[in-house]
């Protein structure tokens, strides 16, 4: 039988359209082309919302959720941030984590990087740092600031318990700047490699 690696997952977190998918990318380019490493995005609520409430949003307005502009998008947001909140205060903080969870691939010869760490109370960061022995970022933007006083609330939470914490100035491309300035993304890989994996998670 074949040996399977389990890989912690890592995180990042920060302030709605600060960059979390677009650093997300670089960083799984990272370890694909430069380090030989398999890693893919995960989502730890996202997808799951959308897949709960997309049925729903579409008979009552006609919105394809994963399809929509970004500004019906944004229209559509305060419903699903609600939702999250509700499914979370309904089972303590583990209705995203569990499903996860009961994913018997989930990390499995892979490393799992989730752009959308948001909450931090007995929540995804207990989870991600205790549980899955993962690292966090917090990646930060010059002019972004908090969506709601929920998120204003848990990044501060976040920030604090993060491992690395990111500061991307103000740019027309954040995509460009952070394949041009990897330094950081190769010290983030380095210190995964050094202190988070341990070849021992193996069966």
């Amino acid at each position: 039988m074949s040996k399977t690696t389990i890989f912690p997952p890592i995180g990042i977190a920060g302030a709605a359209l600060v960059g979390k998918d677009t650093l997300c990318s670089a960083i799984i380019y990272q370890f694909n082309c430069n380090f030989n490493l398999k890693a893919k995005r995960c989502s730890i609520a996202g997808d799951t919302i959308r897949k709960d409430l997309k049925e729903m949003i579409f008979n009552k307005i006609n919105v394809y959720i994963d399809m929509e502009s970004p500004k019906i998008k944004e229209n559509i947001r305060p419903l699903m941030v609600e939702y999250g909140r509700c499914m979370r205060n309904h089972t303590k903080g583990r209705y995203f984590i569990d499903i996860l969870n009961k994913n018997k691939e989930f990390g499995r010869n892979y490393i799992p990087i989730i752009p959308d760490m948001r909450y931090s109370e007995n929540d995804e960061v207990y989870w991600l740092k205790v549980e899955k022995k993962g690292l966090l970022i917090f990646l930060e933007r010059e002019g972004i600031e908090p969506a709601n006083k929920y998120e204003e609330k848990n990044n501060k939470i976040l920030k604090k318990a993060a491992d690395f914490i990111l500061k991307v100035p103000t740019v027309l491309n954040t995509e460009d700047y952070f394949l041009k300035t990897d330094t950081e993304i190769e010290k983030i890989i380095t210190t995964y490699r050094r202190d988070i994996f341990r070849p021992s998670n193996k069966s």
